[in-house]
């Protein structure tokens, strides 16, 4: 009975260890939220509402030169800029993916917030695993954080591609459609 009497400070004191840093752990959620508030804004301000038409518009541009271009050889700066085009054709998929891999994300992540917040005002599961959950989720933050701004790089650097490419080769490819189809 007496080590019973002994043990149960203890065992009070150290879960009164865990309610001492419950503050420090919802403050820390809180933080969280308002990271994600932010991210999701930043994404919104990047959206690319026209990417389906982006992507068909430059299809259609490589179809036509690909079907109504007769050339023997092919000029060095055209054959840079189309290789150069395909290459932006194939990142607008990758970035309206990454879009939505960050978008859900962040809803996902407010989910598990909203989750572990009750838990720890409630006191429910391991107490001494707070800590942990925490800082997981500080992590998948930061990762959000770190794949919205490979996001906002790539789309900033395939849209200045677009707006560089698409007029010129756009024009090229319509120009072929006038000029007389030579049987090869």
């Amino acid at each position: 009975m007496k080590y019973v009497l002994l043990f149960l400070p203890i065992v009070i004191l150290f879960y009164s260890c865990s309610d001492l840093k419950k503050g420090e752990q919802l403050q820390s959620i809180s933080e969280m939220y308002k990271s994600l508030d932010s991210i999701e804004t930043v994404l919104i301000e990047n959206q690319i509402d026209t990417l389906p038409a982006l992507i068909i518009a430059t299809m259609g541009v490589e179809l036509r030169i690909k079907n109504n271009y007769y050339a023997d050889t092919i000029d060095m700066a055209l054959g840079k800029k189309m290789d150069a085009f395909k290459v932006l054709r194939k990142s607008l998929q990758p970035l309206g993916n990454t879009y939505n891999t960050v978008r859900i994300g962040v809803k996902e992540e407010r989910e598990i917030l909203k989750k572990l917040k009750k838990d720890i005002e409630q006191g429910n599961g391991d107490r001494q695993k707070y800590g942990e959950y925490v800082l997981f989720e500080q992590n998948k933050v930061g990762q959000l954080r770190s794949l919205l701004r490979e996001y906002v790089e790539q789309k900033n650097k395939t849209m200045t591609n677009f707006d560089e490419l698409y007029t010129e080769l756009n024009a090229f490819s319509l120009s072929l459609l006038d000029k007389p189809k030579k049987k090869v």
